[in-house]
Formats: C-alpha cells, sequence, structure tokens
C-alpha cells in the first residue's frame, strides 16, 4: 500500500541525506559517506555486532562495511559510528571518553549528528515500507573546521557546547558547537517532530495528530527503544 508523506518531510530527509556527501566541520565528504555506510550497514544487518564488539576487532569487517579497500575516515569513527546506529542506549561516559581520545571531541559532535541523520531517514522509509535511498556521491573538498565562536564544557552534556552551556535542554544543545550540524539536525526536527518555536504550545497540530498524541506516541518509542533520554 502506498505512504503519504507530507512534501515538507520528504524535502528535509532529502536536504540531511545530501548534506551526508558534503565536507563537515571535522571530515571530508567522502569520509562522511563512507562513515554513513557503515552506520547503515549497522541498522539494517539482520545480526548485528554485540555492542562491546568493535568492528575493527573483526578482520575484513571494517573494510566490508565501508564498501572500500582503502579507508579514508578513522578506524575509531567506523567502529564509534557503528555503536551509535546499532547499539547508543549502551553508550557510557567511559566509552565516550576513549573514543575521543582518538577522534577529538568536536569531530564526535560531527559523527552522531551524521549517524542521526542515517537513522532518521532510513528507519522512516523502512517502516513506511519505502525503499532506500542511495548515499550520495561525496562533494570535494576539506573539512571546514567551522565551529561556534565560543565554546564551553557543559553539566547536561559530555560534548564541548556553544557557549553559555546549560541554559537550555541537553538535547537542545547538544550539538551547538557545529552550527551548519546543529541547524540540520533541527531542521528535521522541525518536519519530524514540532517546529522549536512551538515546543511550548501543547495544543499545537499540523492538523493530523494533536500533540498530545504525538507525546504518546514519542513515549511509547522512546520506553520500547530504551531511551535514557
Amino acid at each position: 500500500m502506498a505512504v503519504a508523506v507530507r512534501p515538507d518531510l520528504i524535502a528535509a530527509h532529502q536536504a540531511a541525506w545530501r548534506a551526508l556527501g558534503e565536507p563537515g566541520s571535522f571530515f571530508t565528504g567522502a569520509q562522511r559517506v563512507e562513515l554513513a555506510r557503515t552506520a547503515l550497514a549497522a541498522l539494517t544487518v539482520a545480526e548485528p555486532l554485540a555492542p562491546w564488539l568493535a568492528p575493527s576487532a573483526v578482520v575484513g569487517l571494517l573494510d566490508e562495511l565501508a564498501g572500500t579497500q582503502r579507508r579514508l575516515a578513522p578506524e575509531a569513527a567506523h567502529d564509534a559510528a557503528y555503536r551509535l546506529a546499532r547499539h547508543a542506549g549502551t553508550l557510557t561516559e567511559g566509552w565516550y571518553e576513549r573514543t575521543v581520545v582518538a577522534i577529538e571531541p568536536l569531530a564526535y559532535v560531527e559523527l552522531v549528528a551524521l549517524v542521526c541523520a542515517v537513522a532518521a531517514v532510513e528507519s522512516f522509509r523502512r517502516s513506511a515500507g519505502l525503499q532506500q535511498w542511495p548515499l550520495p556521491a561525496p562533494a570535494p573538498g576539506e573539512p571546514t573546521g567551522f565551529v561556534a565562536a565560543q565554546l564551553s564544557s557543559a553539566a547536561l552534556n559530555w560534548v564541548p557546547v556553544a557557549a553559555p552551556a546549560d541554559e537550555r535542554a541537553a538535547v537542545v544543545q547538544a550539538f551547538s558547537a557545529l552550527p551548519v550540524d546543529n541547524g540540520r539536525i533541527w531542521a528535521m526536527a522541525d518536519a519530524q517532530y514540532i517546529p522549536d518555536l512551538e515546543m511550548v504550545d501543547p495544543r499545537w497540530t499540523r492538523g493530523t495528530l494533536t500533540r498530545p498524541q504525538m507525546e504518546l506516541v514519542a513515549t511509547r518509542v522512546a520506553q520500547i527503544r530504551e531511551c535514557f533520554f
């Protein structure tokens, strides 16, 4: 049965998917596509690795996941992409701190944003019975190095955030250190959930689900997925 999808949601997902191939603040377009392929494989494989087993520990697996014989992205970034995509509920602060020894904290923020985009689009399309999109061709160019003008450590998040810290919810400030990624994530959130400026209105609706109905679905999904947030 065909599924009718709102045009604004399609447009938001298309924009997020195209951006996977564009140079980021810390990864090239080719590296981002490679990491997206690892995240996609983690999300769709029938028998995933256990959370404590990194893909790099399995001979030949990273090359298979990345689809290349000459990996461009760091091994640690592939390991993190796999676990973020498939086993996000198992992450600990200790694991994060070990990971950012190998890839710096703001590169980790970019990686999380990338995996979130892959997971959101792929999970939606799979659940709706829609065909998986092919990953985009990588755009040329070096990482931009663009980050927020002033960074701060946060009590609410493990990662650095844009200053001032902890004046907004943890989920709101999580990607703020990288303005481009932050904008992309919230553009998807606006279409998938509620526009940021409408969050305070408990009666807001697009004319389909009411706000309480949306929150009920979100709460049930979070419960099933053991979302610690």
